[in-house]
């Protein structure tokens, strides 16, 4: 198929009965999602017939990427490739910052997604599922709340070590002046016990 002869758009009414039969292809819970085909992006031919659907859902900063169906395998990313790009074209207008996936493969790892870490199912919404699931993520722009909130840890570290460095040049001078003092006392010691001994000389020759 022609790649130039593929057009991406968001499911509507009509389309209903193609993807229930293209679930149906797909072995996917048709009834669970007709209730959501206002979630899914489709890849047409230039017939108009669905060659390929998947889903995305949002809530808040995080987007699921969910339910990919294809009419036939798709080795050269002829219709994934289009339908990938519309899902990234989607999650940055929603603002999204990490995608999430339950259903791994070569297609998505290409992508990018990579198992969650533990650190990272904190950020899963419950309304996606649970985090003792497999879930696949990928991050596509850092919290900008969190880089804020790491620029302020930095500069209060920073803050602190700059108050730790003036305390020690504070302390460093006041031993260089007590050094001194403590060094004049003992030389005015010395000069005084020298003035003493001369003059008991001069008073014994005298």
């Amino acid at each position: 198929m022609d790649p130039q002869g593929v057009t991406v758009r968001r499911a509507t009414l009509d389309d209903l009965e193609a993807l229930r039969g293209l679930w149906r292809e797909c072995r996917l819970p048709e009834f669970e999602l007709e209730r959501r085909f206002t979630e899914f992006q489709l890849a047409l031919d230039p017939q108009d017939w669905i060659v390929a659907a998947v889903g995305l859902r949002a809530a808040g900063p995080h987007a699921q990427v969910h339910s990919l169906a294809l009419r036939r395998p798709d080795p050269d990313d002829t219709c994934t490739g289009p339908l990938w790009d519309r899902i990234l074209a989607l999650a940055q207008q929603l603002g999204s910052l990490r995608l999430w996936l339950r259903e791994p493969g070569p297609f998505w790892e290409s992508r990018g997604f990579r198992p969650a870490t533990p650190h990272e199912l904190h950020d899963l919404p419950p309304a996606f599922g649970q985090p003792q699931e497999p879930w696949w993520t990928l991050r596509l722009r850092d919290d900008p709340l969190r880089v804020v909130a790491a620029e302020e840890q930095l500069e209060a570290f920073l803050e602190l070590e700059r108050l730790k460095t003036d305390r020690l040049i504070r302390r460093g001078r006041f031993l260089k002046l007590a050094g001194l003092g403590v060094a004049g006392g003992v030389l005015l010691f010395l000069l005084a016990a020298l003035l003493v001994l001369l003059g008991r000389g001069r008073a014994a020759r005298g």
